[in-house]
């Protein structure tokens, strides 16, 4: 189980890294290719986003590295799976940090999630405490038109105006809406009957939810963000060509601002959000946008060069699949007894040889060890190697076999390299510290 975990742990982190690089990667093509289509930069922010939660499916996966496992006469020790080289993402190797991350990572997206549920809440509180609009005829046939299911609130606790719901649209005005000119009064309901109509509260709560549960990753977020600023502005275009101009819908973007300015956040899918008040202003600004044939052209060269650059992070931070159990169980060789049951404090984990690895050689390698009194590997030499695990079975059934030599050279030097570097705590027999023997295997296995 403590294995599983840390694999899952690693992955994530993996898996962090290369959403990363995409959300870098976006960052940066943003701004040297702008796309001033909002329609289109919300078509790639919401592709990005599919693509940043389908990254595992989307790639190959390796394999954790090659099994080691080690045991003295009369003891039983744990198994350890040791990262391969060429392109992993190691972590520490401490014997409870696994729980210790996971725990927090999960108690993190508990309580965002729960920050969530509680403005679901507090919506429908909103929603029992407003009292009916009286909507004049023409609001109550652009209603009609835009977004039948929709109803008005007024609501003396909200400065901004809010739509939410699905089935029951709730378009939530303050009570300024009042005293607001006739066409401004049109370009804010407009907008908010545009988001009912095109349901973009289901939206809302699914990007609340996924910023909850990868509360950790930045990219993620600054993603959902652009996402939100596109989805407004394209809402905002819309806007505009049904008015037929875009003074009196600024005018309605200024006037709520300045009674929105000490309002408090409503987590509903506010008409306007102060942060993106000026990139919405500033397109609406322009005389002229980019034409379809230039958006097409930065939108395909923005995405090639994000499918370039996760496909290379997917290659130097690849994602690791757990190994399978060995076929069979090797034995150990109990000549020589240790007082007590050693304990290893310090370990290096045997590195795959690249060009091994690269031509498919696999090797199991039993290596006797003699532990000094500190607790130092004081020789180490392999007394027993074969290409396969059901080759070593027979060479260790014949009684007096030298060490072989059948193993690859390469991945002996590997294991003893690795080995040699250990240390274990001193072993203590009537309170002093003892040399003692323990045997190790190394299995270099490739899926």
């Amino acid at each position: 189980m403590s294995g599983a975990l840390e694999l899952a742990l690693r992955n994530l982190a993996a898996w962090s890294v290369q959403v990363g690089v995409l959300g870098l990667a976006a960052a940066v093509l943003s701004r040297f290719l702008p796309i001033e289509r909002p329609a289109a930069r919300l078509a790639l922010g919401q592709a990005l986003l599919v693509l940043v939660l389908g990254l595992p499916l989307l790639q190959p996966w390796r394999a954790a590295g090659p099994a080691v496992t080690w045991s003295a006469a009369r003891s039983s020790a744990p198994s350890l799976t040791p990262t391969a080289g060429g392109g992993t993402f190691p972590l520490p190797a401490s014997p409870g940090w696994p729980v210790v991350v996971a725990g927090l990572l999960v108690l993190g997206a508990a309580f965002r999630l729960s920050r969530v549920g509680v403005g679901l809440g507090r919506l429908r509180s909103l929603r029992r405490r407003a009292r009916p609009l009286e909507a004049p005829p023409w609001l109550r046939a652009l209603r009609d038109d835009v977004a039948p299911r929709a109803c008005f609130l007024l609501s003396d606790e909200t400065s901004t105006p809010a739509t939410f719901g699905l089935r029951r649209p709730v378009v939530l005005l303050p009570p300024v809406f009042h005293s607001m000119r006739r066409e401004a009064q049109a370009a804010v309901a407009l907008h908010e009957l545009v988001h009912a109509r095109r349901a973009d509260w289901l939206a809302l709560v699914l990007e609340d939810a996924l910023k909850a549960a990868l509360f950790f990753h930045p990219a993620v977020h600054w993603l959902v963000g652009r996402i939100r600023l596109a989805r407004e502005q394209t809402v905002d275009a819309g806007v505009v060509r049904r008015l037929g101009g875009r003074e009196a819908y600024l005018e309605s973007l200024v006037e709520v601002a300045r009674f929105a300015a000490h309002a408090r956040a409503v987590p509903a899918a506010p008409f306007l959000r102060e942060s993106h008040l000026r990139e919405r202003v500033d397109l609406l600004l322009k005389e002229v946008l980019m034409s379809r044939v230039r958006t097409v052209a930065h939108v395909g060269l923005t995405a090639a060069a994000i499918v370039l650059a996760v496909s290379w992070a997917a290659s130097a931070v690849p994602l690791q699949t757990a190994r399978p159990a060995p076929e069979a169980k090797i034995a150990i060789s109990d000549e020589v007894k240790a007082p007590s049951e050693p304990k290893l404090v310090h370990q290096v984990r045997p590195a795959y040889p690249p060009d091994a690895k690269t031509e498919g050689v696999e090797g199991v390698f039993v290596i006797d060890l003699v532990i000094g009194k500190d607790g130092a590997i004081q020789e180490a030499h392999v007394a027993a190697s074969a290409p396969t695990v059901e080759r070593l079975k027979e060479l260790e059934a014949k009684k007096g076999t030298p060490a072989a030599t059948e193993g690859d050279k390469r991945l002996a030097e590997a294991a003893l390299a690795a080995v040699k570097q250990w240390r274990y705590a001193p072993i203590l027999k009537d309170g002093k510290p003892v040399d003692f023997k323990a045997t190790v295997t190394v299995n270099f296995k490739l899926s």
